[in-house]
């Protein structure tokens, strides 16, 4: 039985902080009280990302990161996942990380950034962000070992 608390229907703030990295480092990653209504408005909008998604569930492999966890797995020092404003997500039973980036590029979610993450390799994620009122529906994609973030999605 799951008692996390529910930040929407499908998301708990359990697997909004959970982390492999955390735990190997011994990392406290709990969510500041202070960033708690971002918490909630990412996994709201994250709702709509599962509906649009088949209803399918979805795997929320990074969500927040305290600024410890961020340096340690290398995310950017203005990294929303530090503001509690977005998720690295799977959806296997949608299908690829790419299938799951061109459907949410495609559809009429208010995004802030979609970036498909490591498009060639199996371990291939969707980092997808939001910003209240002020979103930029800007799609990216980045290579596993480049840092360069490239406009679109690309092969």
């Amino acid at each position: 039985m799951n008692t996390s608390p529910q930040l929407s229907p499908h998301f708990s703030l359990r697997e909004f902080t959970a982390s492999q990295t955390a735990a190997l480092y011994n990392i406290d990653n709990s969510l500041p009280v202070s960033l708690l209504e971002n918490a909630a408005y990412t996994c709201a909008q994250l709702e709509k990302v599962r509906k649009q998604l088949g209803s399918n569930p979805i795997i929320i492999t990074s969500g927040w990161r305290c600024p410890l966890l961020n340096t340690k797995v290398g995310g950017s020092a203005g990294s929303d996942h530090a503001k509690a404003r977005a998720v690295d997500i799977r959806c296997p039973k949608f299908g690829t990380a790419r299938t799951i980036a061109r459907a949410l590029a495609a559809s009429n979610i208010e995004f802030d950034q979609l970036i498909l993450e490591s498009p060639n390799t199996y371990s291939a994620w969707v980092h997808i962000g939001f910003r209240k009122g002020a979103n930029r529906r800007q799609v990216l994609t980045k290579f596993a070992g480049d840092k360069t973030y490239y406009a679109g999605l690309k092969s």
